[in-house]
């Protein structure tokens, strides 16, 4: 289409110049017509003004010689006077016929004097003028006669002829000229509307920034200028176009990007990769940072907890490490709930959030907000190309920042959920096999076992029992990372456990700036509960430091509570039945004794029947349970002899 439009355009060039020259040549013929009759018609006048003066003076000069030949009737002499009159040998005699007419106007004399001319090989007889004047007698004033004469146009025909031809060599020359002004105007006019058609085509083309350079004063001058005018303010509008098209294309791509990572949140419950992929799909909607990291707020603790730290040591921040609400980038962000964006700032304005960074050339940090409460923060700085965060990058975090806050609150309610689910079936599961498990070691190692399960895996669990006899409390059963031999005992009122089993109260415990201690419950972060049967505390139910890194809180204690108090019931009925099975044992022993007292003779023969049925039971694999009804046969086996 561009192409048929320049053809079309340039097309129209010889079209102009013919015009042009069709114009000049129109308005050149217009000028010599009117010129040419101005020429002509006075000269017309001048010889029409000197034939009337010359009839005038020949009439005055001859008028009394006619009126002395008429008186006299001399017609000869008339005759010889208008011969005369027409006389060649006169120069420049233009007079060619006379008539004298008497008063009745007949015809007395006449002679004439007609010679043809040639004009181009024609031959024709020369233009004239008649003039006709009354002859008075001088005396009475009363007309005599009348002189007719007929004089010769030729001056004026020739002074036409030269007229003519000096209009036609003018016309000729003008026609030269116009020729020659129709090119040079049409240079002048064609060159500029030549470049404004390319221009335009060039525009039309797509091609916006064009200027043309054209040094003119004239209209055309004007026009060109008019259209760098219009070309330029239709570059600044197409300018503002490509802009304006720019941020839609972004918006686009954010929201589009925001649904995406929207919905692959929206698909996951897990919280661990919830936070994974909220730091991934950062990471991949920026085009690739350096580092990045997902911190959460520890309220009563006043901390950031790193679940993820992505391009940081992890040596230097570990995984579920804290770090002080105070200072740096991301303090402030927490207190002010409004993202941040910096450009070229260093170390040193956030050192603890950034320790392996030696230079923050651009950096960005979002809150994650749930209704209104800033509950985390994302951190990511350095653009793996060097290029500077921007506002539309720190929009597209503070997007995500809203879908990540999305996704954590459903996560966290399904936690919620699927923590409470668990915890009750959990309690289900306790009180089920508490109630068949009546040896209190393998009590208490499934105490510990579900106890951990519940709170989602701790570092260090136990259970301490009241001795009546020391009146100090004793580590029954221990895991964790230390030997349960090199425990102490502990007195009612020290440390953790002693001050929970003295005022019968549970306490939790989140002071993650003080180092783990050598006491039971001393960790960073613990639940203390106590073990009570009929009011009355027996021991103490101790766990420290979830494996996730989180703090407890009331609904893990709760849940310990709740937990505790079966086990209580659990152990109480253990030590009632170990009591009992010691009661039987001591009853057996009694009846063996009596019936040993009766022969001093088989005196330990039950004794050493019974020590050595149970070395075979052991021999043969026998359950702990059936070795005990083994041993007690063994010992009644002589009784009813």
């Amino acid at each position: 289409m561009s192409q048929t439009t320049s053809k079309q355009a340039f097309s129209r060039k010889p079209v102009l110049k013919l015009r042009l020259f069709v114009f000049q040549i129109i308005a050149l013929a217009v000028v010599c017509m009117m010129m040419s009759t101005g020429e002509l018609n006075r000269w017309r006048r001048l010889s029409e003004t000197h034939i009337n003066s010359k009839g005038v003076s020949l009439v005055r000069t001859i008028e009394p010689h006619v009126m002395s030949y008429i008186a006299e009737g001399n017609f000869e002499g008339l005759k010889r006077l208008a011969q005369s009159l027409t006389s060649p040998e006169i120069p420049n005699n233009d007079v060619i016929s006379v008539q004298i007419l008497d008063g009745s106007l007949q015809k007395i004399a006449e002679a004439s004097n007609e010679s043809p001319m040639s004009s181009g090989g024609l031959t024709h007889l020369p233009a004239t003028v008649v003039i006709a004047n009354p002859i008075f007698d001088s005396v009475t004033q009363q007309p005599r006669g009348t002189l007719r004469m007929v004089f010769s146009n030729r001056y004026f025909e020739e002074k036409s002829q030269e007229v003519v031809r000096s209009t036609v060599v003018y016309f000729f020359i003008g026609m030269i000229m116009s020729l020659i002004s129709t090119l040079l105007l049409a240079r002048m006019v064609q060159t500029p509307v030549d470049q404004l058609a390319e221009a335009a085509i060039r525009m039309a083309d797509g091609e916006s920034d064009i200027k043309l350079e054209l040094d003119s004063d004239n209209e055309i001058g004007v026009l060109v200028e008019s259209f760098n005018q219009m070309s330029q303010r239709i570059n600044q509008h197409l300018t503002e176009l490509r802009q304006k098209n720019m941020l839609l294309e972004h918006k686009v791509y954010e929201l589009s990007t925001l649904q995406h990572i929207g919905r692959s949140l929206s698909s996951i419950l897990d919280q661990e990769m919830v936070y994974e992929t909220i730091v991934d799909n950062v990471i991949n909607v920026l085009s690739g940072v350096k580092r990045c990291s997902l911190l959460l707020i520890d309220e009563k603790a006043n901390e950031f907890i790193f679940r993820v730290a992505k391009g940081l040591d992890p040596e230097i921040i570990p995984e579920n490490s804290r770090m002080p609400i105070e200072g740096g980038i991301a303090a402030k962000v927490y207190h002010t709930g409004e993202a941040v964006l910096l450009n070229d700032i260093n170390d040193t304005d956030d050192t603890r959030l950034l320790e392996e960074s030696k230079v923050v050339r651009s950096s960005i940090c979002s809150p994650i907000k749930i209704s209104g409460r800033v509950i985390g923060v994302l951190s990511l700085s350095n653009r793996i190309s060097g290029i500077p965060f921007n506002e539309t990058d720190l929009r597209l975090v503070e997007g995500v920042s809203v879908e990540a806050a999305l996704a954590i609150k459903n996560a966290r309610l399904w936690q919620d959920l699927k923590r409470k689910v668990l915890e009750l079936n959990t309690l289900h599961e306790v009180g089920k096999n508490l109630s068949l498990v009546l040896d209190i070691g393998k009590l208490l190692e499934l105490v510990l076992d579900l106890t951990a399960k519940v709170l989602g895996g701790v570092k260090t669990s136990s259970v301490i029992l009241h001795d009546a006899e020391s009146d100090c409390l004793q580590v029954m059963l221990y895991k964790g990372e230390r030997s349960v031999e090199t425990m102490q005992p502990i007195k009612a009122g020290d440390g953790i456990a002693g001050k929970v089993f003295k005022r019968g109260e549970p306490i939790i415990i989140n002071d993650f700036h003080k180092p783990e201690d050598g006491q039971i419950g001393g960790g960073r972060s613990s639940i203390c509960v106590p073990l009570k049967v009929k009011e009355k505390t027996i021991g103490v139910l101790s766990v420290s430091d979830k494996r996730s890194g989180e703090p407890f809180d009331q609904s893990d204690l709760d849940m310990m509570v709740t937990l505790a108090s079966q086990i209580s019931i659990s152990l109480y009925n253990a030590q009632l039945y170990e009591d009992l099975e010691a009661s039987y044992l001591s009853a057996v022993r009694a009846l063996h004794n009596s019936i040993d007292a009766k022969d001093a003779y088989t005196r330990g023969h039950s004794e050493r029947v019974a020590r050595y049925s149970m070395e075979i039971g052991r021999a043969m694999s026998l359950t702990p349970a059936e070795i005990k009804n083994l041993h007690i046969g063994a010992l009644l086996h002589d009784i009813g002899k």
